[in-house]
């Protein structure tokens, strides 16, 4: 499947992953090949039939022990899913990790990169900002605070507003609306008057 929105892709990795396509392997076409992104598609799936059954059939696989598959794509970057059971040499078993083992991460512009991983309670799935990521944000609203730009911070962050409301990244930005009162105060400035942080669900 190939979607044009990166929420979306998101959405729909989470949602494979809660119904146990926790196996992954992921790729990047390099730029100079982005227009043949169609026919590395059609590869995938004449390699990977499974990826095209319906509901009926892959529930007959999941009974036979057989595993399932699916793939999704978002411009450049692609993922192909895989439950636990039974799988023959197609596959290049090195190449697929465990969501929970290994968070896959990818980038969203040259500022924002996601991290899909466990929960932090319970079994399920969610997205995060990467470390990375929630670090050069803190970043650059300490150094217009620090440097008395409240104006320039407070528009940066209604720019997060864009951001999705997905559980792991709302626990992001709550932790990092307290932080953000304690720089204001080190800053030496009034009240933090930025607006609460709304994100909204897709």
């Amino acid at each position: 499947m190939v979607v044009d929105d990166w929420k979306e892709f998101i959405q729909l990795a989470l949602n494979f992953a809660g119904h146990g396509y926790l196996e992954y392997s992921s790729f990047i076409i390099p730029e100079q090949k982005v227009e043949k992104a169609q026919r590395i598609d059609m590869k995938i799936q004449a390699k990977f039939p499974e990826t095209g059954y319906d509901k009926d059939r892959r529930y007959r696989n999941k009974k036979a022990g057989q595993a399932n598959l699916s793939y999704l794509r978002w411009r450049n970057i692609g993922l192909i899913l895989r439950t636990e059971g039974e799988v023959n040499g197609r596959f290049d078993e090195e190449k697929f990790v465990r969501f929970d083992e290994e968070p896959f991460v990818f980038a969203v512009g040259s500022m924002i990169e996601i991290k899909i991983a466990k929960a932090r309670a319970g079994r399920k799935y969610t997205a995060y900002l990467s470390k990375q990521s929630f670090r050069a944000i803190k970043a650059i609203l300490r150094d217009n605070l620090r440097h008395r730009r409240r104006d320039v911070a407070e528009a940066y962050w209604e720019r997060l507003k864009g951001l999705p409301a997905f559980s792991g990244i709302l626990g992001q930005m709550r932790e990092l609306t307290v932080w953000i009162k304690i720089e204001t105060k080190l800053a030496g400035l009034k009240k933090w008057t930025g607006n609460h942080l709304v994100l909204r669900p897709l």
